[in-house]
């Protein structure tokens, strides 16, 4: 592990431009970033971006895995550097992946359109920035147009924010991604919790029961295929073709709720 990052993650402390330290929070989880490593490791992005930068922890995991597999760079979007007295900017600099980052100081749903109408492509995406459903949503309509097919999409905190688990919902049910092990096991907490939630199936004449009962409760979560902790990653099998359902992936008036 890169020196900085074993630093920041011992310590749990950042140091600040004036010389105090601050608590380290808001970060990646050395669970989480080592996931992110696997699936990097695995998939060999040439390309890699992700949404909050923050402290730049999950940056430097993403970093150091991509450097292994030779990647060329990645992209950070984050407007809010110098809320965070530039500290993920400074840490990537200290463990000398600078040079492999390219960091967009604008709102994501202003660098995404912008990548996008400059013909960028990327190979992993990591969304992690303003957990509404609307900014979420957004974030993916855009990745989704820069993810190459066989692409490698993670979303976080999908257990702690229910917009974020219903994204994945949407995800999976809507688009051309199929989850795929992170090699993170559910805690034994969120896993008996998850157990005593998952609702009863329903033997009643299903269309009419989808007028009255929610989406999550007829198909559970792990029915589709997502797993119960924060992190969930998909791979991207195809683009999205919209048109009159004959050969496209989605008719143009499409709606399945999710």
């Amino acid at each position: 592990m890169n020196a900085v990052l074993e630093r920041l993650l011992s310590t749990g402390q950042v140091t600040k431009s004036d010389g105090t330290t601050a608590p380290l929070h808001s970060s990646t989880s050395r669970e989480e970033g080592e996931a992110l490593q696997r699936l990097i490791r695995a998939h060999k992005p040439a390309v890699t971006l992700e949404v909050g930068l923050a402290y730049g922890i999950s940056a430097l995991y993403i970093c150091e895995a991509l450097s292994e597999v030779c990647g060329r760079r990645h992209i950070a979007i984050d407007p809010q550097q110098s809320r965070w007295d530039n500290l993920g900017l400074r840490h990537l600099e200290e463990a000398g992946y600078r040079p492999l980052v390219e960091h967009l100081e604008a709102p994501s749903y202003r660098a995404l359109p912008a990548l996008e109408a400059a013909g960028q492509r990327i190979d992993f995406a990591f969304i992690d920035g303003w957990h509404t459903f609307d900014y979420a949503m957004i974030d993916f309509f855009y990745i989704d147009l820069l993810l190459e097919p066989g692409g490698v999409l993670v979303l976080d905190d999908a257990w702690s924010y229910r917009a974020i688990r219903k994204l994945a919902r949407y995800i999976v049910k809507h688009r051309r991604y199929v989850p795929i092990d992170t090699g993170i096991p559910p805690g034994p907490q969120r896993a008996l919790l998850h157990r005593l939630l998952s609702p009863l199936r329903l033997s009643v004449a299903r269309p009419h029961v989808e007028r009255l009962v929610q989406p999550a409760v007829l198909t559970p979560d792990t029915e589709l295929g997502l797993p119960v902790h924060d992190l969930i990653a998909f791979v991207k099998t195809g683009d999205d073709v919209l048109g009159d359902g004959s050969n496209e992936s989605r008719r143009w008036d499409q709606h399945v709720d999710f």
